[in-house]
């Protein structure tokens, strides 16, 4: 896992060099270039934290690499049990709940935290995933929402079931984008209607952001909702219900 996870830091340091990656933009650009720095010395399998924001990098990483589970040490200094359980459950609710790999990618993220002496915590990570890695690894990146429509023209004319994308800036807002995509599908599925008449209905395409509601940069977009039935649950869509509200961590649903 420690040379997986290093690659991956490697690959996203190259990225933040390059773009302003929204996956890790403000605070998570603090990831820095040397992977060492996030492993325990004497152990090969557990990592290392010594603030709020390595422990948000490190279960960044662990979801994007689909790691099936992760031990992170956290040293603190003068912070109590309680405090610093209540600072790794605010580190799983921001990862699940405002992160778009974490939004798109978690059922649930479970952990437990043992003290093992003053300031110094041991974190057991469980991610419970609602993707699989070959999904993760399928999403598509750009650098601007306003190419998703010619990545929709596209998958639609190769027959693709769904398209995800993640995009580093938004140029337009979660509603103008799925009204313009369902625009382009009344093109594409309809054509051309005469004025006066109407147009015949079509099935709208099931469309998702993650995280909804808030700073999105993955879309994902099924072309044939009606066969492949709901997806995601209703709290991923652009309107979710009310009341649906996404499983807290420490013990998830």
């Amino acid at each position: 896992m420690r040379r997986r996870i290093s690659l991956m830091l490697a690959a996203l340091c190259l990225a933040l060099s390059l773009s302003a990656c929204s996956l890790l933009e403000g605070e998570y650009s603090q990831v820095e270039p040397h992977a060492d720095r996030y492993w325990e010395s004497a152990a090969d399998d557990i990592l290392r934290a010594e603030s709020y924001q390595d422990l948000v990098n490190i279960i960044l990483l662990l979801i994007e690499g689909q790691e099936p589970s992760g031990v992170v040490r956290l040293y603190l200094t003068d912070v109590s049990y309680s405090d610093a359980w209540d600072l790794v459950e605010q580190a799983c609710d921001e990862v699940r709940e405002e992160t778009p790999v974490g939004s798109y990618s978690l059922h649930a993220l479970d952990f437990s935290v043992e003290e093992l002496r003053d300031s110094y915590y041991q974190v057991a990570l469980q991610p419970v995933y609602r993707r699989t890695k070959e999904e993760l690894e399928s999403i598509v990146e750009t650098s601007s929402s306003s190419a998703i429509y010619d990545m929709v023209l596209l998958a639609w004319e190769r027959g693709e079931e769904q398209l995800t994308v993640r995009y580093t800036y938004a140029s337009e807002d979660e509603l103008t984008l799925t009204e313009n995509i369902l625009l382009l599908q009344q093109e594409l599925e309809v054509g051309v209607v005469e004025e006066g008449e109407t147009p015949p209905d079509v099935v709208p395409w099931e469309i998702h952001f993650y995280p909804p509601g808030g700073d999105s940069s993955i879309i994902e977009i099924f072309f044939h909702p009606q066969e492949t039935g709901e997806a995601v649950p209703p709290a991923q869509t652009i309107a979710p219900a009310e009341g649906n509200v996404p499983a807290g961590a420490d013990g998830g649903d």
